[in-house]
């Protein structure tokens, strides 16, 4: 069969001029080479190198017999596919040993702990769960109660899996502002002015703060209208020791847990990587809501045990919040009770 393909093509015989358009036929196919071994497999070479080898094989090739100069270039021809998949298949595996290396570097920069085998497990548990429930629905021609689980389901996470902002905004709801004079021990509530004890140094501005939010971005493609977004690749709150003080006095805060429940940028730069902090400084004023409790005779406020909320909150925007949040969900909960009731119609 190959000396049949090969007879195939050298029955042809190439004549001067023909060989003369061959090679420079062979240009286009070294520009394709070049840009698949310099980007592709990352080889370094002079630029000129597969425009003088090319055409130099077809002319050399002429020299030996002038029925090969046609079987060189297809060989040339077929050799850019080839190595073009092999390259991409090889640029793919390097790109993710790098990626992979990289992201160990940060990761040991940044203290981060690899995700324990357990919660691996966990993952794919679910996902093969999911995939096994959308697949029984298929089969039993039941896809159409997606439209009653999917809604069900956030609806449960959020009674029953609330996260930690509308934990401290419900317990907000709740609990009674109260004066530092008159803290009882437990979960409380105070509003006041910050008082920097023991400053911490930002870690990417290298700015003195009492605490600090530091996230940094990757940017994701652009979407359809062009606009940048960027990813979250890692987020770190750290917190001192603080006091926040009112009219009848201060007290003083161990901050280590402390979550931020408010929008704001006080530092960010970068480009395809963006560096981005938020400080906790003194005179800010916050509402704080935290676990009071006696230290050798003094109060001091802490996260307590680990269920419990321990954050700040702008107090004006919770203001705003309080005001406008009761209307919101009572038209949230109306249009889920209808969209509910418009869903049984159309399976029905």
């Amino acid at each position: 069969m190959m000396n049949e393909f090969f007879t195939f093509l050298t029955q042809n015989k190439a004549d001067g001029g023909l060989v003369i358009f061959l090679m420079l036929f062979s240009l286009g196919i070294a520009l394709f080479q070049t840009v698949i071994f310099s980007g592709l497999f990352n080889f370094k070479f002079s630029n000129w190198l597969f425009f003088v080898l090319c055409p130099l094989l077809v002319g050399l090739s002429f020299l030996v017999d002038n029925t090969y100069p046609f079987a060189v270039i297809l060989f040339l021809f077929v050799s850019v596919f080839l190595f073009g998949i092999i390259g991409m298949i090889y640029s793919g595996i390097r790109s993710s040993k790098e990626e992979k290396a990289e992201r160990e570097k940060f990761n040991r920069i940044h203290n981060i702990q690899k995700t324990p085998l357990k919660d691996k497990l966990l993952g794919f548990f679910v996902l093969v769960c999911m995939l096994a429930a959308f697949y029984w629905l298929a089969e039993t021609e039941n896809l159409k109660l997606l439209f009653l689980i999917i809604p069900g389901f956030i609806l449960v996470s959020s009674i029953f899996f609330p996260s930690g902002k509308s934990k401290f905004f419900r317990m907000q709801s709740i609990l009674p502002t109260s004066k530092v004079d008159a803290i009882a021990m437990g979960l409380v509530e105070i509003e006041g002015e910050l008082e920097e004890i023991e400053p911490i140094i930002s870690p990417y501005f290298n700015k003195p703060c009492i605490g600090y939010s530091y996230k940094i971005e990757k940017e994701s493609p652009r979407d359809d209208d062009g606009r940048t977004t960027y990813s979250t690749i890692f987020s770190e709150v750290k917190t001192g020791k603080f006091k926040i003080k009112d009219e009848t006095g201060s007290v003083t805060v161990d901050g280590e847990g402390l979550s931020y429940y408010f929008d704001r940028i006080d530092n960010q730069s970068g480009g395809k990587t963006r560096y981005t902090e938020t400080y906790l400084k003194s005179n800010d004023y916050m509402l704080l809501i935290g676990y009071a409790e006696s230290d050798n005779g003094n109060v001091i406020i802490t996260k307590g045990i680990s269920d419990n909320v321990f954050g700040v909150a702008v107090p004006r925007n919770i203001s705003f919040r309080n005001k406008y949040k009761p209307l919101l969900d009572s038209f949230l909960a109306t249009l889920f009770f209808i969209s509910l009731i418009l869903i049984y119609i159309i399976l029905n």
